[in-house]
């Protein structure tokens, strides 16, 4: 085998043959967003935390989470952060850390 045969997952194997998976994402971006922001990202929930708003939501692929990445910029707003959620993490925004 290759040597990228070892950086493989299971999620890499079974989205191989059965296509890409929705991922869930968090999305941090400066200040509160008001309503017509908010409304911009439909697939997603904002909830405002501390300074900051948190988006989360699931994205079917890569080419809907650079769809929300533009809509972004196109908006002016300031990326803070992108993660993408384990399974543990998506009940609470922050994935447990203190941002």
């Amino acid at each position: 085998m290759g040597s990228w045969a070892g950086l493989m997952t299971r999620d890499d194997v079974t989205s191989a043959h059965s296509g890409p998976q929705p991922r869930r994402y968090e999305i941090w971006v400066r200040g509160h967003l008001g309503e017509t922001m908010r409304s911009a990202f439909p697939a997603l929930r904002a909830r405002p935390r501390g300074a900051d708003t948190v988006l989360t939501g699931a994205l079917p692929d890569q080419a809907a989470l650079y769809g929300v990445l533009a809509e972004i910029e196109a908006l002016g707003l300031e990326l803070l952060e992108v993660r993408r959620l384990l399974a543990r993490d998506e009940d609470e925004p922050g994935g447990g850390d203190d941002h």
